[in-house]
């Protein structure tokens, strides 16, 4: 039987992907928006990749104003250049030859593996779903490589790879091939980071084979001696000088608000409410004459347990009692230890070494709340998520702090587990969509008419070494078009007894 996969198993599975393209990751950052969830930067959680793209600056990246010499009959050369500390490409294209689209098709896929649909979190990809292994490619046509070159981008090819994670290079049906080994994203998981670049310096192009499975090394080179890759008549043109001078300046902005955005955010007092307080969130009206809608909530009280008896707490109240939560409890209801992966950052946003793991312990934190609808007419439908997310903060003696790379410092070593995903309530004892793929889909989520109240009660889990550092954070709509009257895009409530 196919797996029908929610809303939330494609955030879960999504933040785990090797590769973001640029236009997916927008539209992964506008769902998490929708979602009241903070996500900024493109991230990749392989082994030893940088946790942001930092820009380089345009004073540096000079290419482009000339075009470089290629060595005779070369549409592209492309030389590995590797030291102790990474491994890097040296791209050199001839902007003289037209520069033509590239077309891939795998002759040859393992059994088992099939081509996600579009609407699944494995749309493009190849995907077994029994061992979760999964395969995808990537191609570059020669003026795509250019682009790269003359933003002086081509070390992202290799980001975050060493030497030692070069396993050799080959020549694979006349063109030259890299074969990287990553490593396992999970410490308990069969699956591992394989992937092979195959640079065609006749023909001007580059084709990536991003692997996650357990498929041996030879089954990974029988696929890429397998692919069909067409050289098609259509052709790409080259940007133009003052194209690449535009990115590079857009670039470069990017780069200074992402420095500022790296900063530590200081909050003030009125980012803080205390249990039993309503969270009042009055929004100015916008250029349009509207605001967003008005809804109160109030956190009534908090209680950290060790387990919840299912005589209390219903196993049909539960996101997926069976399929997500069982497997990490004991016998006594508690819940079992499992890994964590730390990383630590740079002051650019860099991952700096390798991630340390800790077996650590967890505790239930359950809620219990009201919602009120405050409003007169409700201007934006009947649906409102229920559900603050889990966020730590740093503290600083009276000082309180959210940081961008603290958003990135923790994450699961454990491929099954999914029990703080996003910060999410794994429980929720007023769900009203109750059958099928709309119940995965809408667990969170409630109609609320105006004047209508709702008392609930949330479920998160949290590990016991954060709780002190654990709150639940509230989305005020800041920046969705409408700003909110104390300026503050999220307000939050300590998670204490």
């Amino acid at each position: 039987m196919k797996r029908t996969y929610t809303d939330r198993d494609m955030i879960r599975i999504l933040n785990q992907e090797l590769v973001i393209p640029d236009k997916v990751d927008q539209g992964m950052q506008d769902a998490y928006r929708k979602l009241g969830i903070e996500r900024k930067g493109t991230v990749s959680f392989a082994r030893k990749r940088r946790m942001w793209h930092i820009l380089a600056a345009a004073a540096v990246l000079a290419a482009g104003s000339s075009v470089a010499v290629v060595a005779a009959n070369k549409f592209l050369s492309a030389n590995l250049v590797t030291q102790e500390d990474s491994v890097a490409y040296k791209l050199v294209i001839d902007r003289d030859q037209a520069a033509h689209e590239i077309e891939v098709t795998p002759t040859y896929m393992p059994a088992g593996y099939e081509l996600g649909a579009d609407n699944t979190p494995f749309g493009g990809k190849w995907h077994n779903e029994e061992t979760g292994g999964t395969i995808s490619f990537r191609t570059m046509n020669a003026a795509e490589l250019d682009t790269l070159i003359r933003l002086g981008e081509t070390d992202d090819l290799t980001s975050g790879m060493t030497e030692k994670d070069l396993e050799e290079e080959i020549e694979i049906n006349g063109t030259k091939a890299a074969l990287f080994l990553l490593g396992k994203d999970y410490v308990d998981s069969e699956n591992e980071r394989m992937d092979v670049m195959l640079f065609n310096e006749e023909d001007g192009y580059l084709v990536q084979l991003f692997n996650s499975s357990a498929l041996s090394k030879s089954e990974i080179l029988k696929i890429a001696k397998g692919l069909d890759i067409k050289v098609l008549d259509s052709t790409v043109p080259y940007k133009t000088e003052e194209e690449i001078q535009t990115l590079l300046a857009q670039k470069k902005d990017a780069d200074e608000q992402f420095q500022d955005m790296l900063a530590p955010e200081i909050l003030a007092d009125n980012n803080f409410f205390s249990i039993g307080t309503e969270l009042e969130i009055p929004y100015k009206v916008d250029k349009y004459g509207t605001k967003l809608n008005d809804y109160r909530f109030t956190v009534n009280s908090i209680e950290i347990k060790d387990s919840l008896p299912l005589s209390e707490f219903a196993k049909e109240n539960y996101y997926d009692h069976d399929g997500e939560l069982a497997a990490w409890l004991n016998e006594d209801g508690t819940l079992k230890a499992h890994e964590r992966y730390k990383y630590t950052y740079d002051s650019n946003g860099n991952q700096s070494g390798e991630p340390t793991v800790d077996t650590v312990d967890s505790k239930f934190v359950v809620v219990d709340m009201k919602l009120k609808n405050n409003n007169e007419v409700n201007q934006f439908g009947d649906e409102v998520m229920v559900c603050p997310s889990v966020k730590y903060l740093d503290t600083d003696g009276d000082t309180m702090t959210r940081s961008y790379t603290a958003d990135f410092q923790y994450r699961s070593a454990n491929e099954d587990y999914h029990l703080q995903t996003d910060g999410f309530p794994i429980y929720f004892d007023k769900i009203s969509n109750t059958e099928g793929i709309d119940r995965m889909k809408g667990f969170h989520i409630v109609s609320l008419q105006p004047g209508e109240e709702l008392e609930y009660t949330l479920v998160y889990v949290v590990d016991e070494d954060r709780l002190d550092d654990a709150y639940l954070q509230f989305y005020s709509g800041e920046g969705q078009g409408c700003e909110s009257e104390t300026g503050n895009e999220y307000v939050y409530v300590k998670i204490e007894q």
